[in-house]
């Protein structure tokens, strides 16, 4: 039986070329000029390394799990004031408002904020304005999570091909952070103790599993779990479910 795909009909219809589309959402994607990009991510570092406000995204079953992410960022960062983004919205859309002058629904119509790395209940990367990104939204059938075949998986190629070009100095520094021993330690340590406090349950199996992918490096390339994220998209289903000193 042919093999059909509805992106691939759609195309064919219209007379739409996919390199002319995929070039399209590249270029019309807005990203924050660069030098604001790093005087926000060292003013987040510092927030991180100084006991400062830091948000992050929800996780496990409508957000329940959070507390988990919260109490390692203390054990790992003496940080007691990460919280979780109230709709997992808000701070991705007020950086990337702040960082560009898009206001959605005033200057801007139709467009997303999404993360470009994914990784959102990671502390550094849910706020880094390098992985913050306003796409528009007819791209979106080629970002989602639920698109599958080979359109969608050739222009996030080329999507995150593209974004860690422009933004390579910043992570190189984020994955020299993670990849620590501070920092890999921290986590291997925090888990042991959990389990020994906890006990190996289900939850807190899942827990280190995700943490693994969660702070990991971002390896630059679409073979891991990089997808950009609309930010938008609240967590509220069960999912199945690392440093350069700047301390003062």
């Amino acid at each position: 039986m042919e093999i059909l795909d509805s992106y691939e009909r759609f195309m064919a219809k219209f007379n739409i070329d996919k390199d002319d589309m995929y070039q399209f959402g590249i270029s019309e994607t807005i990203l924050p000029p660069i030098d604001l990009v790093a005087q926000n991510w060292e003013e987040l570092k510092k927030r991180i390394f100084n006991n400062g406000a830091v948000k992050i995204r929800g996780y496990g079953c409508d957000a329940k799990g959070t507390e988990l992410y919260i109490v390692l960022y203390k054990h790992l960062f003496n940080n007691a004031n990460v919280k979780k983004d109230a709709t997992n919205n808000i701070e991705p859309q007020k950086i990337i408002s702040m960082l560009t002058g898009y206001k959605r629904n005033r200057n801007l119509f139709n467009y997303q904020v999404s993360h470009i790395f994914g990784k959102t209940k990671n502390i550094f990367l849910f706020e880094a304005p390098w992985n913050i990104a306003l796409v528009p939204k007819i791209i979106d059938p080629f970002t989602g999570h639920e698109t599958k075949g080979i359109w969608p998986k050739e222009y996030q190629e080329k999507f995150l091909s593209y974004s860690s070009e422009i933004y390579k100095e910043f992570i190189d520094d984020y994955n020299q952070l993670i990849s620590s021993a501070e920092i890999s330690e921290g986590i291997a340590k925090h888990i042991d103790d959990l389990k020994k406090q906890e006990g190996a349950t289900r939850e807190i199996l899942q827990f280190e599993k995700d943490v693994m992918v969660e702070l990991s490096t971002i390896r630059q390339s679409l073979n891991n779990d990089a997808v950009v994220q609309p930010a938008y998209k609240r967590y509220n289903k069960c999912e199945p479910k690392m440093m350069e000193t700047l301390r003062k």
